[in-house]
C-alpha cells in the first residue's frame, strides 16, 4: 500500500453556483466548508439531502471562495482533468442522440460485419474511438478487455451503444470512466436502474477497479441504501453543509440516527409494499384486454427478445413488469407507444385495434391515449425548459410522448390537469419557473411523472420513474395518487426495487434465457 497523499483538500470554502457581478453569489451551502479532506487508500460514501451538491464540489464544480481553498495536491498534472472522472448519469456525453426507436432500429439495419467496427460500438465508446477529437489515436486494449469482462459487457462489445438496454448503458458510462485511469472517480448512485445481479457485478467491479487501478472512489448514496463493505469513510451533508464525516466504523451509527426517522419510514414502505405474495397467473380469462399480445414474435438478426409472447392485459389492472437488464423490459413497452419499429408487423392490439400497416392508426394518435416517462425521454428534455412547462406538454395533443418542443398554450387546464397540479401544489408551486436543469433529480423525475399523468391517460407506463428519487415521501405520495386518483388508467411499471415501484396486482416477469421464456403472477394481499 502506497504512502497517503492528500488527493482533495477543501479548507474554510464557501461555494457558489456562478459569480455575477450584477447580484450576490447564490451559495451551495449555507455555511462554509471548514475541513474537508480525501486521501488515497480511500473509499467515500457520499450521503444526504446534498449529496449531489458536495458530489460537484469533489469533482471541481461551483466556484470557490477564496479560490484556493480547494486543492487537489496529490493529483498529477498530466493529461489534466483526465484525472478526475465526474457521472451524474443525468449527462449523455459521447452517446449519440438518437429518437428512440434508432436503439432497435440498428440491430435491423446494421449486419454483423458492420457492427463489428461500427464507430458508435460499445468498445469504442469505452475507448473514446467514437470521438474524432480525442487526444490520443493509440487504444489501451488490455484494459479496454478488463473493463468489458469486469463490467459484463463483452457480449455486447460490437454493438451500437444505443443499442444497450438503461442498465447495460450505465455499466458502460462506468467503464468510459474509468478507461483514462482516473486517480479520483466521482460518481452519484451508481447501482439505481440496474437489476440485482448488475448491481453485484458493478459494486464488485468498482472495488476491483480501485484496487488495480489506485483509484479513489466518492460515491453518492441514499441514507436506505446500503454501504458497500469497501467503502472506508461517509459524509453526511444538507443544506447547511457537512454535518458528519469520519471514517465508516465511526460515524455510520451517527448518520443512522440522525436520519432515524426517514429511515423508519423507509422501512414501514418496504413493509407496505411487500404485503403479498406471488401465485402463479395462469389461464387468465380476459375478454376486452386493452393491451394484448398474442404469440408475438421480435427478434433482430437472429437475436431473440420476444418469442411466443402472449400477453392480455386487462383495463385497470396495475402491472410490475420485472426482468434483467436486457431481457426486454424496453421493448415490450416500445412496442406499444409504437416507438418500435416492429410494433407496426401486428405484433400488439391496444383497445382492440391490431397495429399494423394500413390500418389508418398513426404514431401520435396512438400516443394521445399513453401517458409515459423513461430514461430515454429524460435524457430529452431540454434543460431551460422550466418545471412548469415540462409538466403542461403533457396536455399537448397529436405530437407524441418524446417531443417538447410545442408548449401548452391554453389560458386553462382541464379539470383533472388542476386535480393534479394541486395535489402537488407544494413541490410545483415554488419551483413553476426553475429551469428542469436546475431541479433536483427528484423534481425532475416528479415533473416526468406528473406530465406522463397530468392528461388522465388510458395507459401510463413509468420505465424506472421513481429510481432516482432521494425524497422518499414523494415517491409515495405519487404512488398513492397513482392508487386513488387514476383507478381508470392501466398502469404497467418497471422497477427493480419493490417500494420504488407503484403498488399492483400482477406481475410480468422476462426470464431473458435462450427462450426468451416468462413468467406471470397475482399478487396475493396477505
Amino acid at each position: 500500500m502506497k504512502l497517503d497523499k492528500t488527493i482533495l483538500s477543501i479548507k474554510n470554502a464557501v461555494f457558489a453556483k456562478t459569480l455575477r457581478r450584477s447580484r450576490a453569489p447564490e451559495l451551495v451551502f449555507q455555511n462554509p466548508i471548514k475541513d474537508f479532506t480525501i486521501t488515497n487508500n480511500t473509499a467515500w460514501g457520499v450521503l444526504g439531502p446534498a449529496k449531489g451538491e458536495f458530489l460537484n464540489v469533489i469533482a471541481g464544480k461551483y466556484v470557490a471562495t477564496p479560490g484556493k481553498a480547494r486543492s487537489y495536491p496529490g493529483l498529477t498534472d498530466s493529461h489534466g482533468s483526465r484525472r478526475i472522472q465526474y457521472l451524474n448519469f443525468r449527462d449523455n456525453s459521447g452517446l449519440d442522440h438518437a429518437h428512440v426507436s434508432a436503439r432497435y432500429e440498428s440491430f435491423s439495419f446494421k449486419g454483423v460485419l458492420e457492427m463489428s467496427d461500427d464507430v458508435n460500438s460499445v468498445f469504442n465508446y469505452i475507448t473514446g474511438a467514437n470521438n474524432y477529437n480525442r487526444m490520443e489515436d493509440k487504444t489501451d486494449v488490455a484494459l479496454t478487455e478488463r473493463l468489458l469482462t469486469l463490467f459484463n459487457l463483452n457480449h455486447r462489445r460490437n454493438n451500437w451503444i444505443n443499442s444497450l438496454s438503461n442498465g447495460q448503458r450505465r455499466r458502460a458510462r462506468i467503464a468510459k470512466a474509468l478507461y483514462p485511469r482516473p486517480e479520483l472517480l466521482v460518481i452519484d448512485d451508481p447501482f439505481l436502474g440496474l437489476d440485482p445481479q448488475a448491481t453485484a457485478t458493478v459494486s464488485e467491479g468498482l472495488h476491483l477497479v480501485m484496487k488495480e487501478l489506485d483509484v479513489v472512489i466518492a460515491m453518492g448514496l441514499r441514507i436506505q441504501d446500503d454501504v458497500p463493505l469497501y467503502i472506508t469513510h461517509l459524509v453526511h451533508v444538507d443544506q447547511q453543509g457537512i454535518t458528519i464525516s469520519g471514517e465508516k466504523d465511526a460515524v455510520l451509527d451517527k448518520i443512522k440516527s440522525a436520519n432515524k426517522s426517514a429511515l423508519n419510514a423507509h422501512q414501514r414502505n418496504e413493509v407496505l409494499h411487500s404485503r403479498g405474495r406471488y401465485e402463479p397467473l395462469e389461464d387468465e380469462c380476459v375478454t376486452d384486454p386493452v393491451i394484448e399480445f398474442n404469440n408475438a414474435y421480435v427478434a433482430y438478426k437472429g437475436h431473440h427478445i420476444l418469442r411466443d409472447f402472449t400477453w392480455k392485459v386487462p383495463k385497470g389492472s396495475r402491472w410490475r413488469v420485472l426482468g434483467e437488464n436486457g431481457s426486454g423490459k424496453t421493448t415490450v413497452f416500445s412496442l406499444i407507444t409504437a416507438d418500435h419499429p416492429q410494433s407496426w408487423r401486428s405484433v400488439v392490439l391496444v383497445n382492440g385495434h391490431l397495429r399494423k400497416t394500413g390500418s389508418g392508426q398513426t404514431y401520435f394518435g396512438v400516443n394521445n391515449q399513453i401517458g409515459m416517462t423513461s430514461p430515454e425521454l429524460h435524457a430529452v428534455v431540454p434543460f431551460r425548459m422550466t418545471m412548469k412547462q415540462v409538466i403542461l406538454n403533457g396536455l399537448v395533443p397529436g405530437i407524441g410522448n418524446m417531443n417538447f418542443a410545442t408548449k401548452y398554450k391554453e389560458s386553462e387546464v382541464p379539470l383533472f390537469a388542476e386535480k393534479v397540479l394541486g395535489a402537488f401544489a407544494e413541490y410545483v408551486d415554488p419551483n413553476a419557473d426553475v429551469p428542469f436543469g436546475e431541479l433536483s433529480t427528484s423534481l425532475q423525475k416528479l415533473a416526468l411523472f406528473l406530465r406522463a399523468a397530468i392528461k388522465y391517460p388510458s395507459i401510463l407506463l413509468l420505465d424506472e420513474a421513481f429510481s432516482c428519487m432521494d425524497d422518499e415521501a414523494l415517491v409515495m405520495k405519487c404512488h398513492t395518487f397513482i392508487e386513488e386518483a387514476m383507478p381508470e388508467s392501466t398502469v404497467l411499471a418497471i422497477g427493480h426495487i419493490e417500494w420504488e415501484t407503484p403498488f399492483h396486482d400482477r406481475v410480468l416477469k422476462l426470464v431473458g434465457d435462450k427462450e426468451r421464456s416468462y413468467e406471470m403472477y397475482r399478487v396475493v394481499k396477505e
